[in-house]
Protein backbone atom coordinates (compact mmCIF):
# COMPACT_ATOMS: atom_id res chain seq x y z
CA UNK A 1 0.00 0.00 0.00
CA UNK A 2 1.20 3.68 -0.46
CA UNK A 3 -0.44 7.06 1.55
CA UNK A 4 -3.58 7.67 0.14
CA UNK A 5 -4.68 11.28 0.68
CA UNK A 6 -7.84 12.67 -0.52
CA UNK A 7 -8.51 16.07 -2.00
CA UNK A 8 -11.48 18.27 -1.79
CA UNK A 9 -14.78 16.50 -2.68
CA UNK A 10 -16.34 16.96 -6.53
CA UNK A 11 -18.28 19.78 -6.66
CA UNK A 12 -21.39 17.44 -7.85
CA UNK A 13 -21.04 15.39 -4.74
CA UNK A 14 -21.30 18.17 -2.41
CA UNK A 15 -23.66 19.30 -4.47
CA UNK A 16 -26.30 16.43 -4.19
CA UNK A 17 -25.24 16.40 -0.21
CA UNK A 18 -26.65 20.00 0.08
CA UNK A 19 -29.58 19.27 -2.41
CA UNK A 20 -31.64 16.40 0.18
CA UNK A 21 -31.09 15.92 3.59
CA UNK A 22 -31.78 12.43 3.31
CA UNK A 23 -28.66 12.14 0.60
CA UNK A 24 -27.15 8.69 0.45
CA UNK A 25 -24.38 6.87 -1.34
CA UNK A 26 -27.30 4.26 -2.13
CA UNK A 27 -29.12 6.92 -3.98
CA UNK A 28 -26.47 8.85 -5.44
CA UNK A 29 -26.62 10.21 -8.95
CA UNK A 30 -24.47 8.99 -12.20
CA UNK A 31 -22.87 12.26 -12.27
CA UNK A 32 -21.10 12.78 -8.85
CA UNK A 33 -20.36 9.00 -8.97
CA UNK A 34 -18.51 9.31 -12.06
CA UNK A 35 -16.89 12.27 -10.68
CA UNK A 36 -15.74 10.45 -7.58
CA UNK A 37 -13.98 7.64 -9.41
CA UNK A 38 -12.17 9.85 -12.00
CA UNK A 39 -11.09 12.44 -9.18
CA UNK A 40 -10.08 8.91 -7.06
CA UNK A 41 -8.61 7.39 -9.92
CA UNK A 42 -6.13 10.90 -10.56
CA UNK A 43 -5.02 11.13 -6.91
CA UNK A 44 -4.23 7.30 -6.39
CA UNK A 45 -1.99 7.44 -10.06
CA UNK A 46 -4.32 4.74 -11.25
CA UNK A 47 -3.63 2.41 -8.29
CA UNK A 48 -6.01 0.50 -6.58
CA UNK A 49 -5.55 1.34 -2.74
CA UNK A 50 -4.81 -2.10 -1.42
CA UNK A 51 -3.14 -4.28 -3.72
CA UNK A 52 -1.89 -1.46 -5.77
CA UNK A 53 -2.79 -3.28 -9.23
CA UNK A 54 -3.09 -0.61 -12.39
CA UNK A 55 -7.09 0.20 -12.36
CA UNK A 56 -6.79 1.22 -16.73
CA UNK A 57 -9.62 3.56 -16.63
CA UNK A 58 -11.84 5.71 -14.26
CA UNK A 59 -14.85 3.76 -14.84
CA UNK A 60 -12.50 0.54 -13.76
CA UNK A 61 -12.49 1.84 -10.34
CA UNK A 62 -14.79 0.57 -7.39
CA UNK A 63 -15.54 2.83 -5.24
CA UNK A 64 -14.89 1.23 -1.88
CA UNK A 65 -15.91 2.64 1.61
CA UNK A 66 -13.25 2.42 4.42
CA UNK A 67 -15.93 2.34 7.07
CA UNK A 68 -17.85 0.09 5.80
CA UNK A 69 -21.10 0.73 3.94
CA UNK A 70 -23.66 -1.38 5.19
CA UNK A 71 -27.65 -0.58 5.66
CA UNK A 72 -28.37 -3.46 7.54
CA UNK A 73 -26.17 -2.64 10.32
CA UNK A 74 -27.02 -0.61 13.12
CA UNK A 75 -24.06 2.02 13.01
CA UNK A 76 -25.40 2.81 9.68
CA UNK A 77 -25.08 6.15 8.75
CA UNK A 78 -26.41 7.95 5.26
CA UNK A 79 -24.46 11.04 5.76
CA UNK A 80 -21.01 9.31 6.46
CA UNK A 81 -21.67 7.08 3.12
CA UNK A 82 -21.51 10.09 1.02
CA UNK A 83 -17.88 11.47 2.96
CA UNK A 84 -15.04 11.70 0.21
CA UNK A 85 -12.32 11.58 2.87
CA UNK A 86 -13.87 7.69 3.93
CA UNK A 87 -13.99 6.57 -0.32
CA UNK A 88 -10.78 4.71 -1.85
CA UNK A 89 -10.63 3.82 -5.03
CA UNK A 90 -10.33 0.05 -5.30
CA UNK A 91 -9.77 -2.61 -8.51
CA UNK A 92 -12.87 -5.16 -8.58
CA UNK A 93 -10.54 -7.94 -6.68
CA UNK A 94 -11.43 -10.81 -9.23
CA UNK A 95 -15.09 -10.67 -8.69
CA UNK A 96 -16.15 -10.54 -11.97
CA UNK A 97 -14.60 -13.76 -13.74
CA UNK A 98 -17.66 -16.15 -13.29
CA UNK A 99 -17.12 -19.22 -11.14
CA UNK A 100 -14.61 -17.18 -9.29
CA UNK A 101 -13.75 -18.98 -6.09
CA UNK A 102 -13.96 -16.53 -2.92
CA UNK A 103 -10.45 -17.70 -2.29
CA UNK A 104 -9.14 -16.08 -5.37
CA UNK A 105 -11.29 -12.70 -4.73
CA UNK A 106 -9.48 -9.99 -3.13
CA UNK A 107 -9.39 -6.48 -1.95
CA UNK A 108 -13.21 -4.69 -1.16
CA UNK A 109 -14.41 -7.73 -2.69
CA UNK A 110 -13.01 -10.01 -0.22
CA UNK A 111 -13.41 -7.71 2.44
CA UNK A 112 -16.88 -7.48 2.38
CA UNK A 113 -17.99 -5.44 5.73
CA UNK A 114 -15.33 -6.52 8.04
CA UNK A 115 -13.83 -3.73 9.83
CA UNK A 116 -10.15 -2.70 9.34
CA UNK A 117 -6.97 -1.76 11.15
CA UNK A 118 -4.73 -1.01 8.41
CA UNK A 119 -5.69 1.99 6.77
CA UNK A 120 -4.17 3.42 3.25
CA UNK A 121 -4.97 6.98 4.48
CA UNK A 122 -2.53 6.60 7.54
CA UNK A 123 1.13 6.84 7.08
CA UNK A 124 1.87 5.35 10.55
CA UNK A 125 -0.28 2.61 9.94
CA UNK A 126 1.26 1.85 6.28
CA UNK A 127 4.66 1.36 8.17
CA UNK A 128 3.44 -1.19 9.85
CA UNK A 129 3.36 -3.22 6.55
CA UNK A 130 6.52 -4.79 5.66
CA UNK A 131 7.11 -7.41 2.65
CA UNK A 132 9.36 -10.36 1.69
CA UNK A 133 12.13 -10.66 -0.78
CA UNK A 134 9.17 -13.30 -2.13
CA UNK A 135 6.39 -10.61 -2.61
CA UNK A 136 4.44 -11.54 -0.07
CA UNK A 137 2.74 -8.41 2.27
CA UNK A 138 2.91 -9.15 6.00
CA UNK A 139 2.95 -7.12 9.22
CA UNK A 140 4.64 -7.84 12.90
CA UNK A 141 1.13 -5.98 13.95
CA UNK A 142 -1.29 -8.76 14.67
CA UNK A 143 -4.57 -7.23 13.25
CA UNK A 144 -2.52 -5.20 10.61
CA UNK A 145 -1.30 -9.39 9.56
CA UNK A 146 -5.11 -10.56 9.50
CA UNK A 147 -5.90 -7.15 7.46
CA UNK A 148 -3.30 -7.96 4.46
CA UNK A 149 -3.15 -11.52 4.87
CA UNK A 150 -6.87 -12.79 5.53
CA UNK A 151 -8.97 -10.13 5.43
CA UNK A 152 -7.83 -8.41 1.75
CA UNK A 153 -6.31 -10.99 1.13
CA UNK A 154 -3.09 -9.70 -0.68
CA UNK A 155 -0.91 -12.64 -0.93
CA UNK A 156 -3.30 -13.97 -3.60
CA UNK A 157 -1.62 -16.13 -5.62
CA UNK A 158 -4.65 -16.62 -8.27
CA UNK A 159 -3.88 -12.86 -8.79
CA UNK A 160 -0.13 -13.39 -9.08
CA UNK A 161 0.18 -10.39 -5.92
CA UNK A 162 3.49 -12.05 -4.61
CA UNK A 163 4.75 -12.94 -7.94
CA UNK A 164 4.10 -9.24 -9.30
CA UNK A 165 5.44 -7.70 -6.35
CA UNK A 166 8.83 -9.66 -6.41
CA UNK A 167 9.24 -8.52 -10.28
CA UNK A 168 8.65 -5.07 -9.34
CA UNK A 169 11.40 -5.11 -6.50
CA UNK A 170 14.16 -6.70 -8.74
CA UNK A 171 13.53 -4.19 -11.69
CA UNK A 172 13.82 -1.37 -9.02
CA UNK A 173 17.10 -2.98 -7.71
CA UNK A 174 18.42 -3.36 -11.35
CA UNK A 175 17.32 0.11 -12.44
CA UNK A 176 19.19 1.24 -9.08
CA UNK A 177 22.33 -0.97 -9.93
CA UNK A 178 22.89 0.43 -13.13
CA UNK A 179 22.44 4.01 -11.77
CA UNK A 180 24.97 3.42 -9.52
CA UNK A 181 27.36 1.32 -11.92
CA UNK A 182 30.80 0.57 -10.49
CA UNK A 183 30.84 3.82 -8.52
CA UNK A 184 31.24 4.34 -4.22
CA UNK A 185 29.17 3.36 -1.82
CA UNK A 186 28.35 6.63 -1.43
CA UNK A 187 27.03 7.32 -4.34
CA UNK A 188 24.95 4.09 -4.34
CA UNK A 189 22.68 5.96 -1.28
CA UNK A 190 22.58 9.27 -3.19
CA UNK A 191 20.91 7.07 -5.70
CA UNK A 192 18.57 5.56 -3.35
CA UNK A 193 18.34 8.67 -1.95
CA UNK A 194 17.04 10.43 -5.25
CA UNK A 195 14.83 7.47 -6.17
CA UNK A 196 13.20 7.17 -3.16
CA UNK A 197 11.92 11.03 -3.15
CA UNK A 198 10.56 10.59 -6.54
CA UNK A 199 8.22 8.30 -5.04
CA UNK A 200 7.45 10.13 -2.04
CA UNK A 201 7.64 14.08 -3.23
CA UNK A 202 6.87 14.17 -6.88
CA UNK A 203 4.35 11.06 -6.45
CA UNK A 204 5.67 9.05 -9.55
CA UNK A 205 3.66 6.10 -8.35
CA UNK A 206 3.61 2.50 -10.01
CA UNK A 207 1.93 -0.82 -9.86
CA UNK A 208 2.98 -2.31 -6.85
CA UNK A 209 5.24 0.42 -5.70
CA UNK A 210 5.03 -0.36 -2.26
CA UNK A 211 7.48 -3.22 -1.94
CA UNK A 212 10.24 -0.51 -3.29
CA UNK A 213 9.27 2.29 -1.12
CA UNK A 214 9.54 -0.21 1.98
CA UNK A 215 12.64 -1.35 1.11
CA UNK A 216 14.31 1.74 0.01
CA UNK A 217 13.38 3.16 3.58
CA UNK A 218 14.82 -0.06 5.19
CA UNK A 219 17.89 0.74 2.99
CA UNK A 220 18.45 4.25 3.96
CA UNK A 221 17.15 3.76 7.56
CA UNK A 222 20.24 1.42 7.76
CA UNK A 223 22.03 4.24 6.96
CA UNK A 224 20.98 6.87 8.97
CA UNK A 225 19.95 9.10 5.94
CA UNK A 226 16.58 11.04 6.15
Amino acid sequence: MILIRRGKEPKSLLQYRKSDQEACYEELPPKPREDIRRQMWEEQKGLCAYCMCKIKAPEDVRIEHYSARNPKSGMYNAANTLDYKGMLGVCYGNSFYPGVKEEDKTCDAHRGNTPLTVDPRDIHSIRKIHYTADGYITSDDKKIRTDVEKTLNLNCKASSLPENRKNVLIQAKHEIRKMCGDRSHDTYLAVLEKVYKRYIEQKLFTPYCGIVISWLEKQLSKNQIK
